[in-house]
């Protein structure tokens, strides 16, 4: 990560329930709270969720609900869960509850999944009296035999001593997310030895590089329920770090890298002079005594602990000339592909690599079997949204459509204030362009919502609406995952005209930015509108939180200029009715530009998405 542990904002983040399009209930006045899901989304449901963040194929999905009563006599209801697969009627369940006054019935029903690998499924949640709808809301399914085609990444900071219980109720709440992977920060007990102790002897307890108490057996709990919700665990570190008394371990000079060819000036990374280490100093990943020092450091530390796999991170481009001990010039980014692609066959294990502002990521995506794609992204090197696109399509062509890729990118960088909220609109427009351009945005863990790269910080907040709206958008991008991201998506450049106004294709500010993709094989056409048109700026990371937000624009007309003759048209946002997707009528014709299709889109707020079936 650049500037390694160097801030200290992230969020504390309030985990709830999803609401939008519906009237707050008298419970619901916007104040903070801890992790929990106590804020109410709607007046009758107060939480729909599943049992487990994926599900494999032809497994069995627990659906739960937690159905209030708000009313002065006793509710008889049907709570009626309908699994679609987009738009398409998969199942049909329901159950009748009779509720007394003030009480709250958890409902929970079970879905046997399909068969079909790598498919998103919605479930949307009616209660009912009658014919009349009481309360409405909507969540997902995801039935993946393995999380790296459709990854939705969370961090974890904090390894005390907890009990198994607390594990439990914290991880919970991130699969209400549908959080299916989880980077550990921070666990370890140095970055050039992992595992404190010995593969015979680990110890309970240690602290880490902040000199945080961190407990074995909480690691082990965390990856213990992690497995159970179908969450793979991710143990961090840096590729090429040592500490000061590095010699003690065995480790030699000869392996590092140096600032001059005479090798009198280490390289090194600085931190606080409290912590453990008051600097790291860097080894060359190339070289192979280094290589073979730290597999034989994760061979010891994964023969104590059941990580999945191991998130390698690296600093990015070094600012001036780098050497190695015996004067030659080192073009760091070719150098790590070696190291990853042993650890990937020698530690049998999968390997994440952060590769900081895309730098190293071509190499290493050309040799090395990364289990995703993750890039940590920085204004200076993506300004705006459009290129904040470019990254997440720049990693989906050099890995593939059949790997995800997850973008670490933090928002409103530069408010420093404690007890300050992030800014809504701007992480809301990020969200909706990552998720759009097909990648996910490394942002969710267990303390709050990420604003700089240092995890554990705690000075950023989230409002409720903006809990509601990002729980709103992990089970939008969980339910369509097939037509966002996964293999034979492909970008094609069309005509699209909203409200008669061509749709700017760079994401120009003041204007509706379109962009369209094709899936040949499902015969379908996926259309993105991003409403830019009341935007302060361009810029994603919204450093100081003064993103604006966008008028609300209803029945919105569509000009889209198509591949082939159309059979349906789907529509679909997270910023309205939960994310559910509906049908609307279209019109076909042709002219001097090609066949098009005409149709409304009922709601356009910051993103929605049309999905048009070919005839």
């Amino acid at each position: 990560m650049k500037k390694l542990l160097a801030g200290l904002l992230a969020g504390v983040m309030v985990l709830g329930v999803t609401g939008c399009e519906k009237s707050p209930s008298p419970d619901e006045s916007g104040t903070e709270g801890t992790i929990s899901s106590s804020i109410i989304s709607g007046r009758y449901l107060h939480d729909v969720y599943t049992d487990k963040s994926c599900y494999d194929p032809g497994g069995r999905a627990v659906l739960i609900s937690q159905v209030y009563n708000p009313g002065v006599e006793p509710l008889e209801a049907q709570v009626r869960y309908t699994v679609k697969h987009l738009g398409q009627v998969m199942d049909t369940l329901e159950k009748t509850v009779t509720i007394d006054v003030a009480d709250t019935e958890e409902v929970r029903m079970v879905w046997t999944a399909p068969e079909e690998d790598f498919t998103g499924y919605s479930v949307e949640v009616q209660v009912l009296q009658g014919e009349e709808l009481l309360d409405y809301e909507m969540t997902a399914v995801d039935v993946s035999s393995d999380w790296n085609v459709f990854p939705r990444y969370g961090y974890l900071t904090k390894f005390g001593r907890r009990s198994y219980e607390e594990t439990q109720e914290l991880l919970t709440e991130l699969s209400k997310y549908h959080i299916n992977g989880l980077f550990y920060y921070d666990h370890i007990d140095r970055h050039d030895k992992p595992l404190a102790g010995t593969p015979d002897d680990p110890a309970e307890s240690w602290t880490n590089l902040a000199n945080q108490e961190v407990y074995k057996s909480t690691i082990d709990d965390l990856i213990r329920v992690g497995h159970q919700l179908n969450m793979k665990s991710f143990s961090y570190n840096l590729i090429f770090g040592a500490y000061p008394d590095y010699e003690s371990l065995g480790i030699q000079t000869e392996w590092g890298m140096f600032k001059d060819r005479t090798h009198t000036e280490f390289d090194f990374h600085p931190l606080p002079t409290t912590w453990k280490a008051s600097q790291i100093y860097l080894m060359d990943p190339a070289n192979k005594g280094w290589q073979d020092y730290y597999i034989q450091a994760y061979k010891d530390f994964l023969s104590v602990f059941d990580f999945d796999g191991i998130q390698v991170d690296s600093l990015g481009a070094r600012e001036y000339p780098i050497y190695d001990y015996n004067g030659n010039e080192l073009q760091l980014d070719l150098r790590y592909s070696e190291l990853l692609d042993r650890m990937t066959k020698e530690l049998d294990t999968k390997i994440i690599f952060n590769a900081v502002s895309e730098y190293g990521q071509e190499d290493v995506a050309s040799k090395v079997d990364l289990d995703i794609m993750f890039a940590e992204v920085w204004p200076w090197s993506h300004k705006s949204y459009n290129s904040l696109k470019d990254a997440v399509d720049n990693s989906r062509r050099l890995l593939g459509n059949d790997r995800g890729v997850v973008l670490p990118a933090y928002m409103d960088y530069d408010i420093k204030s404690s007890g300050e909220e992030f800014n809504l609109p701007g992480v809301l427009y990020t969200n909706a362009v990552i998720i759009a351009s097909g990648g996910q945005h490394l942002e969710l863990g267990d303390n709050g919502m990420l604003s700089s790269e240092y995890y554990p910080g705690t000075t950023l907040k989230m409002s409720r609406d903006l809990v509601k709206a990002t729980r709103n958008y992990y089970t939008f991008m969980t339910a369509y995952e097939n037509v966002l991201r996964g293999g034979g998506l492909e970008e094609v450049t069309t005509r699209t005209y909203v409200n008669d106004e061509f749709c700017s294709l760079t994401g120009a500010q003041g204007e509706i930015w379109s962009f369209t993709k094709v899936k040949s094989e499902k015969n379908l056409e996926v259309l993105h509108l991003i409403n830019l048109q009341d935007v302060e700026n361009l810029e994603w990371v919204d450093r100081n939180g003064t993103q604006t937000a966008p008028q609300v624009m209803t029945n919105v007309k569509v000009k889209q200029y198509v591949q082939k003759p159309a059979a349906s048209v789907l529509v679909a946002s997270p910023d309205y009715q939960q994310g559910m997707m509906q049908e609307v009528p279209f019109t076909a014709g042709s002219d001097d530009k090609g066949d098009y299709i005409e149709f409304e889109i009922p709601h356009l707020e910051y993103w929605t998405m049309s999905v048009i079936q070919y005839a």
